[in-house]
């Protein structure tokens, strides 16, 4: 999943930096141009470097989880934990990869926030030195928030156009 991972966030990366910008120089009154060119850069650090380091931490939690069992596609449960706990490193069920890596790609997400913030900050920080840091934190958090939110709800929705999109039969489980 890093390489469908990172196509995705990379197709993201404009939107992002704009809702964020506008976010950032609102909360932190700059200047939208100078909000927009912190937030370029911070976020290509994070999609650059958090990532392959999300998705490398949820591989490492497969492994520690499940290791390389398959947990097969018997019952909701199990289709849950295959795509949670292996989202890194999907069992390749062709039958349910239409819906397995839009749920994957979104439960990748978690992680990617988690990273984006640290990295993002950290780099705002250094950018922004007159700004006091918790005024950078709180700004950054908070664009994040609503990034990732709109991340999620796209991601919620391609899943959910993938699976209305089969017949009823192969969306049960055990097909």
């Amino acid at each position: 999943m890093i390489i469908p991972q990172l196509y995705l966030m990379m197709l993201a990366l404009v939107p992002v930096v704009l809702l964020e910008g506008l976010i950032v120089s609102r909360s932190m009154s700059l200047k939208f141009t100078e909000a927009i060119k912190g937030m370029a850069f911070a976020n290509v650090v994070s999609t650059v470097v958090g990532i392959p380091i999300a998705w490398a931490l949820m591989l490492g939690l497969n492994f520690a989880t499940t290791g390389t069992a398959d947990l097969g596609m018997r019952t909701p449960l199990t289709m849950l934990a295959a795509v949670t706990l292996q989202a890194a490193w999907l069992v390749p069920h062709e039958a349910h990869l239409y819906w397995m890596i839009p749920a994957a790609a979104t439960t990748l997400l978690i992680p990617s926030f988690v990273l984006s913030v640290l990295i993002e900050r950290f780099c705002l920080i250094l950018r922004w030195k007159d700004i006091p840091h918790r005024v950078v934190s709180r700004s950054v958090i908070r664009a994040n928030v609503y990034s990732y939110l709109v991340l999620f709800v796209l991601g919620g929705i391609w899943f959910t156009v993938e699976v209305a999109s089969r017949p009823l039969g192969d969306r049960l489980p055990g097909k």
